[in-house]
């Protein structure tokens, strides 16, 4: 089974990407990535800072310094898809012909040809628990909201935004102690694992059972800084950061760590 595997080019990206390079061992992978800014990115404070450590630290500095990614290809080697357009990045993408494509943290919409062409159906790993939190920057809306459990949503890709059938839900409950990064990285970790599992069943020959969402639902839009100042949380902690990087970027096999005396 040949098997595209669309993500982010950031921290939670990686994440996702490495999740699935160690599950989807069965299968032929290749990697796709989305690179689009969106001008709110750069416009609101608290949206630039997530950028500058999401993307600029982690990608740009740290993956960029590591030569060795295990069973992944360094993110280096992902293909970069700038938009879906027939003539662009939906040729690249099907050109690698696809029995099925799991998407995480990807950040352009899959049009209606690029659906019928993939012959097993696009998964998406949606990081809100649907239909009542689409559209984007689900976790942060949930936190906003004070749900008591976060969900990430794992979904079949139809002609609609984040509405088809769902094939798993992972719960993360909320923990005001912890940062929104923090929230994130556990969201897709718990939805990248039950997408893996979906991917897995597929390729035995099976079709998943996905239940239809139900009617009604809320689409969402990045937040303003009034939002961001109305978050019960903070965007991350150093320690979160740390965490976070400590999944993306795990110890290599047989790494000890540094040793060291203070001077006499």
């Amino acid at each position: 089974m040949r098997i595209a595997l669309c993500v982010k080019k950031d921290i939670h990206g990686l994440l996702a990407a490495r999740i699935l390079a160690e599950r989807l061992g069965f299968a032929t992978l290749r990697f796709f990535c989305s690179v689009k800014t969106r001008d709110a990115e750069n416009a609101v404070p608290a949206l630039k800072i997530m950028k500058l450590l999401e993307r600029d630290v982690a990608m740009d500095t740290f993956a960029a310094l590591e030569s060795r990614f295990g069973r992944l290809p360094h993110p280096d080697e992902w293909t970069p898809l700038l938009d879906l357009k027939a003539d662009g990045g939906a040729r690249a993408l099907l050109d690698f012909r696809p029995d099925l494509v799991i998407s995480a943290r990807f950040s352009l919409i899959f049009p209606q040809r690029v659906i019928d062409a993939v012959p097993r159906g696009i998964i998406n790993v949606h990081p809100g628990a649907l239909p009542g939190y689409r559209g984007l920057f689900a976790p942060f809306w949930q936190i906003l909201k004070r749900e008591p459990v976060l969900g990430c949503t794992v979904h079949m890709v139809d002609r609609g935004i984040d509405t088809g059938p769902i094939l798993g839900i992972a719960r993360v409950p909320l923990d005001t102690s912890r940062s929104l990064m923090a929230h994130t990285a556990a969201l897709y970790h718990g939805g990248v694992a039950i997408a893996a599992e979906a991917a897995a069943s597929i390729a035995a020959g099976n079709t998943p059972a996905g239940t239809p969402q139900p009617e009604g639902g809320n689409y969402y839009r990045f937040p303003a800084p009034a939002d961001f100042a109305a978050l019960p949380v903070p965007i991350v902690t150093a320690q979160d950061f740390a965490e976070t990087l400590s999944a993306a970027f795990p110890p290599r096999a047989g790494t000890q760590p540094v040793r060291w005396s203070a001077a006499a």
